[in-house]
């Protein structure tokens, strides 16, 4: 049997190593007072961007900013594939954007803190309207002289021990000929923030060979995609289509494919719900495959299938960091070590371990500010929670001792950790995933912003990081959603949005949304559950 999922990224080092050997040239040596490297211009990396540009500038004088960005613009996961490219497995797409998406929560609750979408953006917009955003942001703030285009971080080392040293970090560039440019260059802090749906997770059955190799005839070409190659739903038109997960992308494949899908199928674990809205039938997790049947674990078969969308989620690789044995992240799915007994940092697709809040590694190899995550928790809103961590590191990379201890950090990983086991989850199958709901990703976003002001670098001004109206967004955006879907019906977007320009109006919007659905279907004595 052929591991798919292992099949995809088995190509991936040979498209990036299989060059001719290039020279590498050195940068010109200089000595800034401290030089960073931010890999990523998504929401994690601009925020880290423009949180450490916005420390003061005596603080920062004489630190050198650079931020590597391997697309051609900033948005990360937003910046859809560029025109006319088509990618096909093995090679994965640039982005997993698909021409129908839009959020799935409404956009005030998804800003970075005092920094709105345009006038009259739809409540819940399409995904160009978020990657504008990003680029609004980024000129906002004057962003883009420190940030290099189409520059890929390939592989970095740490040079060095646990009290001093600095990272070899290798970029590669295309010169106007198209010719392979590396660069390589010293940096005394890295901070990855290269988000987490790319590398996309394929479950493996027992034979899928024979039953991908034994299409009926005149029947489509069967075939199993990850949704990170879900496109355009009319592909899908009168064929058989199973979309395997609950996620927010199997949901949004649900309720695309099923109205022009011959037959929908939705194959959900026992505690997930099918795709509000979408005309599947509910079916449980796959067992295996035969050569003409499709068989579930209780025991039911499908025969007449042509399609698996894999809504399936996404694996936590970071390329550049584990590019060799002296990389400083192992790779390992059937890892043994834990956040105590993990030489190195480790990745077991779901959880790089051990982290201090789901930001700064615990290596002992290099000190405890070297290396920084930004935007790795899963289940929160990024753009406020991803200016909450880099307030974070800003602050602790303009003065290392405001964090505790590697150990005090270490134990306080394992006490969560701990916590997770009581309540009868797996910490390292949960990974960074906030499973406490809204709640639990709202606290902690409150949480570091809380700490700071503990140790005196913000201002206690009494009041949470995440506002009253952020919450209500988080926790009512289903209520919301019906409420904007009646809106459009009614066809009143503009009296909704006119006027909504500052942060304060955008969540006086929410709040009336709010009240005005609530009434209504309380009226109609619609109750959801």
């Amino acid at each position: 049997m052929v591991n798919v999922a292992q099949f995809i990224l088995s190509f991936l080092p040979l498209a990036l190593w299989n060059e001719p050997h290039i020279p590498a040239h050195e940068h010109p040596e200089h000595t800034p007072a401290k030089s960073i490297a931010i890999v990523g211009a998504g929401s994690g990396g601009l925020a880290a961007l423009r949180t450490i540009l916005n420390l003061p500038e005596d603080t920062r004088a004489g630190w050198e900013i650079v931020l590597y960005e391997q697309h051609r613009n900033v948005g990360g996961l937003w910046l859809p594939d560029p025109p006319g490219y088509d990618a096909r497995p093995p090679e994965l797409p640039e982005s997993p954007v698909y021409p129908l998406l839009h959020t799935n929560t409404p956009h005030p609750t998804m800003t970075y803190p005092n920094f709105t979408f345009r006038p009259l953006t739809p409540l819940f917009p399409s995904w160009d309207y978020v990657e504008q955003y990003h680029v609004d942001f980024a000129e906002h703030f004057n962003l883009t002289p420190y940030i290099k285009l189409n520059h890929t971080v390939a592989d970095v080392q740490w040079r060095g021990n646990a009290i001093k040293g600095k990272w070899d970090i290798e970029v590669h560039t295309r010169g106007e000929a198209g010719e392979l440019d590396v660069v390589k260059r010293k940096f005394d802090h890295l901070i990855v923030a290269n988000g987490h749906n790319h590398y996309p997770y394929i479950p493996t059955w027992n034979g899928t060979e024979g039953w991908l190799a034994n299409t009926p005839p005149g029947t489509p070409k069967r075939e199993i995609l990850h949704s990170i190659y879900y496109r355009d739903p009319e592909k899908y038109t009168n064929r058989s289509v199973i979309i395997v997960g609950a996620g927010a992308s199997a949901r949004d494949a649900a309720q695309q494919v099923s109205p022009l899908a011959r037959e929908a199928y939705q194959s959900i674990s026992p505690s997930s719900v099918p795709a509000p809205g979408a005309s599947v039938v509910v079916k449980p997790r796959i067992l295996h495959f035969t050569d003409d049947s499709i068989v579930f674990v209780d025991g039911t078969v499908l025969t007449s299938v042509d399609s698996l969308i894999l809504g399936t989620g996404y694996e936590f690789l970071v390329p550049f960091l584990s590019a060799s044995p002296s990389s400083p992240l192992n790779v390992d799915p059937q890892t043994a070590v834990n956040s105590t007994t993990a030489h190195k940092l480790t990745t077991n697709l779901r959880y790089i371990f051990p982290l201090h809040r789901h930001i700064f590694s615990l290596s002992s190899s290099y000190p405890s500010t070297a290396l920084a995550f930004v935007g790795l928790p899963v289940l929160i809103a990024n753009c406020p929670s991803d200016i909450a961590q880099s307030l974070l590191i800003a602050h602790a990379l303009a003065n290392s001792s405001l964090l505790p201890t590697r150990e005090a950090m270490l134990d306080e990983l394992v006490q969560h950790e701990d916590s997770l086991r009581v309540r009868g989850l797996d910490p390292y199958y949960v990974g960074h995933r906030l499973v406490g709901g809204d709640t639990e990703a709202q606290d902690y976003q409150d949480n570091l912003i809380e700490y700071l002001k503990k140790v005196g670098v913000l201002p206690d001004d009494g009041k949470k990081y995440v506002e009253p109206w952020r919450r209500l967004g988080r926790t009512e955006s289903d209520l919301i959603r019906r409420g904007w879907q009646r809106v459009q019906e009614l066809g009143e977007d503009a009296k909704w949005l006119d006027g909504a320009l500052t942060e304060e109006d955008w969540a006086g919007v929410l709040v009336r949304l709010v009240e005005w659905q609530r009434e209504w279907e309380n009226e109609h004595g619609i109750i959801w559950m």
